[in-house]
């Protein structure tokens, strides 16, 4: 089993990681660390998968959502909610994003020890969710200097070809177009939010990692039917 981990946030007593698909007990095409039971797989295999995932960065608890393309953010209380993002002040609580080419955002209050970890899709980058979880922070106290923010594996905008439906949406800083197709860069479009909101670009970290080209990850698109791979964040 492998992870990518963004150590900027051990320095504050926190782990940020994104695990790859190795290292679980699901079968092809669900090899091997699948955390979601809505993509084929059987269920008994995600919650070994979970609890591998618990013991290998050392949660007591694994917060996951019902991820539905929104902007919704709720705070931890140890229930599901249908939300792409999650909040806690507690430790020990893993909160788990589920991805297979959707970039997965991690967020942490260096001085207050609060986190924060959020779902972008296309949809959810249209809506801003990026920027709603700083808002959200700041009612809590933060202030956006003291955010670092790290941006685990997507699929990149040399990868995510799109129509023209949803190009209309964005800006075209963040449209490329190339041999009449249409792609769209969902780091730069987070990144620009994040900006927007308040937070410095030294505090973001992308870490430039293409889910659909690295066959270390599940990749929807590459793959179609595949598995999920789960990057979150904790307060040790």
């Amino acid at each position: 089993m492998g992870f990518v981990e963004d150590l900027r946030f051990r320095e504050f007593g926190a782990k940020c990681v994104y695990f790859d698909r190795f290292g679980g007990v699901s079968p092809p095409p669900f090899d091997s660390l699948n955390v979601s039971t809505t993509v084929g797989d059987k269920k008994e295999n995600v919650l070994k998968n979970l609890e591998i995932v618990r013991e290998t960065v050392k949660a007591d608890k694994i917060a996951l959502i019902n991820q539905i393309h929104s902007n919704t953010i709720v705070e931890y209380d140890g229930k599901i909610h249908d939300a792409d993002g999650i909040f806690t002040v507690k430790a020990g609580v893993f909160l788990g994003i589920k991805f297979a080419d959707c970039t997965p955002i991690m967020f942490l209050d260096t001085k207050n020890g609060f986190i924060g970890a959020i779902h972008a899709g296309w949809r959810g980058t249209y809506l801003k969710i990026s920027a709603k979880m700083v808002e959200f922070f700041i009612k809590k106290g933060s202030n956006p200097k003291d955010i670092l923010i790290s941006i685990g594996p997507h699929i990149c905008k040399n990868c995510y070809e799109i129509k023209d439906d949803v190009a209309e949406k964005f800006d075209d800083r963040f449209i490329k177009e190339s041999n009449g197709r249409i792609y769209l860069d969902l780091s730069e479009a987070n990144i620009d939010q994040l900006i927007n909101a308040g937070i410095s670009k030294e505090n973001i970290k992308d870490l430039s990692i293409c889910t659909f080209e690295d066959k270390r990850f599940f990749s929807y698109r590459r793959d179609k039917t595949c598995g999920r791979n789960i990057g979150g964040v904790m307060l040790i």
